[in-house]
C-alpha cells in the first residue's frame, strides 16, 4: 500500500505554536526562563495536537534540548578554558568556547525564526527531526 499525501487541515489552530516560538525568541533576547516555559508547553501540547502542529512541537522540543546540551558543553569549555588560561594553555579553549556560544545562539535564532515563518504560513515544519533548519 502506498502512502498518499494528505492535505493540511485548515481548521488546525497554530496560535500556541506561534506563542512558543515567541517564547523561544524572547529567551534568546535575554529572558532565559521563557524557553523553559515554552518547552514545557510544547511537551504538554504534543499529545493532543494535529499533524501540522505536531511537526512544530517536535521541532521546538528538539531545538530546546539540543540547544541546552550545546550551551552546557560550551559553558564547561569556558569554565575550563578560564582556569587553564592562567598557564596560557586554556586561551585557545576559551576562544573556541566563546565563538561556539555565539554560533549556538545564531543556530537557535535562525531555527526559531524559520519555524515561526512556517507556522505563520500554516505550513508543516519540513524537517522537524534534524539539526538543520
Amino acid at each position: 500500500m502506498t502512502e498518499t499525501s494528505m492535505p493540511l487541515p485548515e481548521d488546525e489552530n497554530l496560535s500556541l505554536v506561534l506563542a512558543i516560538y515567541g517564547l523561544f525568541i524572547a529567551s534568546l533576547l535575554g529572558f532565559a526562563p521563557a524557553a523553559l516555559v515554552g518547552v514545557i508547553m510544547a511537551h504538554v501540547a504534543l499529545g493532543a495536537s494535529g499533524p501540522v502542529a505536531a511537526t512544530h512541537y517536535r521541532f521546538q522540543i528538539r531545538t530546546f534540548w539540543i540547544g541546552l546540551a550545546a550551551w552546557i558543553v560550551a559553558a564547561i569549555a569556558i569554565f575550563w578554558g578560564s582556569l587553564l588560561s592562567i598557564i596560557l594553555i586554556g586561551i585557545p579553549f576559551l576562544i573556541l568556547a566563546t565563538v561556539s556560544v555565539g554560533l549556538i545562539w545564531l543556530w537557535a535564532v535562525i531555527r526559531s525564526a524559520a519555524g515561526l515563518v512556517w507556522a505563520a504560513q500554516g505550513a508543516r515544519c519540513p524537517r522537524p527531526d534534524t539539526l538543520t533548519f
